[in-house]
């Protein structure tokens, strides 16, 4: 419970306040705490105090990024005890480090973008688990690759005359409550802003630590773009996510302030559908992830096979947190759909890494080759899921949203050092697991410690091998997602600034209801050189492109997903 006393605690964090906006402002605090209580990792008190620290997110980063090779002090803080993490380094000594640190990839700018993104995987025990190099760390940099593009070529032109556009990106970690933990900091900036200005006493206009963030883009996983957007909406902050097919999302009476770059899976299931029909599978099994992203597909998957006569001889569940269910539950599925031998054909709805322990249940209980997957986005063509994987993934179809790849982005990334990139906070956690070593003096991660090779700075990439780069397929949905929001400004600027360079006093800050209408209006040619729009609902485009992973080479043995053949909706 939220006591009094501590409820004055949350409204002095202000450096004044206002008599005139004060129960405005206690009334979208309250709005946050309800929120915010469903969340399982901290209770609401925790996690508004904790984020609304005086301290800046340099301070904290500096504060959080310290690494404890001696015995942790006494903890009285429930919170800050969690955030210890025992590990046993490659020569056998014990140490204490913090666990998750929370950093931020920053760009100065006069308009500054909100970013999201996956950069470490999920992990159930400590929150964050190891870096997730393509879908994590590739689309962070894609998003900066882009504003770059944006800042260097078309700035001196009519896209944003005069205005240089920033960006604040911050780590979900796969995690949905963690997630909405992280996207306060996109609030703190419009709190200053809640009806009317705040003055000092003295008539002065406040300092406030945080820019407002006029759009947020992200985050990856459904899951986690629910909670985010039922907070953004309450203080009217647009969101584009460029993974999230959810079709749940696309319901604008709740998620008004929502939008994607990516399809909706509304038409994923119904291409599904058509392609079992194809197949001339009659009797299949399905097996989903037990979220917001799985839940939705299959009651609309189950709906649209009866409709078309098409048996389902199994329903299994996977768990959301594949480390919480543990290999004895994946095993357990197995076996049972081990029961139905004649439904070979099998509908998997999930995200790769709980699909990555599917594929390694089929290997332990002996049934590779007994299936023939069809999967969705949210696994497709993964590395996570086919690598060491490889037989039991065979023959998979998959889908994925049509995309192409980012004009000169892979040559961009492959020119990235953790000398050069001193903006990503994240890139030496990256090059230790892509390299395999430790930098000397690096703060210690739960990942990093068992590496004994010391790091050069001067590794590259292999052709081929565990030292190969392997680039995201789908990074053009986060360019446009950036993209949107550029040429939303662009609008908005042309109607509010007389299309005069720099930031007018019209646009600073921005509305946030006015911004979504202007995004809704957007049509442009993206980075890959396709058109982009969306739709009514605030969706992409439904384009599909239909993957299959084969063996291409015997000796030495490769598989490959390969390209099957593109579908519209």
């Amino acid at each position: 419970m939220l006591w009094p006393g501590r409820l004055l605690l949350l409204l002095h964090v202000q450096p004044c306040s206002s008599s005139s906006s004060r129960w405005g402002f206690l009334f979208n605090f309250l709005l946050l705490l309800c929120l915010i209580s469903v969340t399982r990792s901290s209770s609401a008190e925790e996690l508004l105090l904790r984020s609304l620290r005086s301290s800046s997110p340099r301070e904290r980063q500096e504060e959080e990024g310290q690494s404890s090779l001696t015995k942790p002090r006494q903890q009285t803080d429930k919170r800050s005890a969690a955030n210890w993490e025992t590990v046993r380094t490659i020569t056998g000594d014990f140490v204490n480090i913090t666990w998750p640190v929370k950093r931020a990839a920053t760009v100065d700018g006069q308009i500054v973008l909100g970013g999201l993104m996956m950069v470490h995987e999920r992990e159930e025990k400590s929150t964050c688990g190891r870096i997730m190099r393509q879908g994590g760390i590739q689309a962070m940099e894609v998003m900066l690759y882009t504003i770059d593009q944006v800042n260097q070529h078309f700035n001196m032109t009519d896209l944003l005359p005069g205005i240089q556009l920033g960006a604040y990106v911050l780590d979900d970690c796969d995690k949905d409550t963690y997630g909405l933990e992280m996207a306060v900091d996109f609030i703190k900036g419009s709190i200053s802003t809640l009806d009317g200005e705040y003055k000092c006493p003295d008539g002065s206009t406040p300092v406030v630590p945080y820019k407002v963030i006029p759009g947020v883009v992200g985050a990856a996983s459904s899951v986690t773009s629910i909670q985010v957007a039922n907070l953004l909406r309450l203080f009217k902050i647009p969101q584009i996510s460029f993974f999230s097919t959810s079709s749940e999302l696309s319901n604008k009476d709740r998620f008004e302030y929502f939008s994607r770059t990516v399809p909706s899976d509304a038409n994923q299931t119904r291409a599904m559908v058509d392609l079992v029909k194809l197949l001339n599978w009659t009797y299949i099994s399905i097996v989903y992830e037990e979220s917001a992203y799985g839940i939705q597909a299959f009651a609309t998957l189950q709906m649209l096979l009866e409709e078309s006569k098409i048996c389902i001889a199994m329903r299994e569940k996977l768990p959301k947190d594949s480390g919480k269910a543990g290999e004895r539950h994946y095993d357990e599925l197995v076996d049972r759909l081990k029961l139905k031998p004649q439904a070979k054909g099998v509908i998997v709805y999930g995200s790769d890494q709980e699909v990555a322990e599917l594929m390694r249940s089929i290997r332990r209980r002996n049934a590779t080759g007994m299936f023939t997957w069809i999967g969705s986005d949210g696994w497709s063509a993964r590395t996570a899921v086919s690598e060491n994987n490889e037989l039991q993934v065979e023959g998979t179809l998959s889908f994925q949203p049509l995309s192409h790849p980012v004009a000169d982005f892979e040559t961009y990334f492959r020119s990235l050092t953790v000398a050069n990139n001193q903006r990503n906070p994240w890139f030496v956690e990256y090059w230790e697991d892509m390299f395999q070593c430790k930098y000397f003096n690096s703060t210690l991660t739960p990942y990093n410690v068992k590496w004994e090779e010391e790091c050069t700075g001067e590794e590259t990439y292999d052709k081929s091998g565990p030292f190969a780069l392997e680039m995201e397929g789908q990074l053009q949905f986060v360019s446009d997602a950036v993209l949107a929001f550029v040429h939303a400004l662009r609008l908005m600027h042309r109607d509010k600034c007389a299309g005069l360079p720099g930031l007018c006093e019209e646009m600073n800050p921005n509305d946030g209801a006015e911004l979504l209408r202007y995004l809704r209006k957007v049509k442009f040619v993206g980075l890959t050189g396709d058109e982009f729009e969306f739709d009514h609902l605030g969706d992409g485009p439904a384009r599909y492109n239909v993957v299959h992973f084969k063996k291409t080479s015997i000796m030495p043995p490769r598989w490959e997903w390969v390209n099957c053949f593109v579908l519209y909706c």
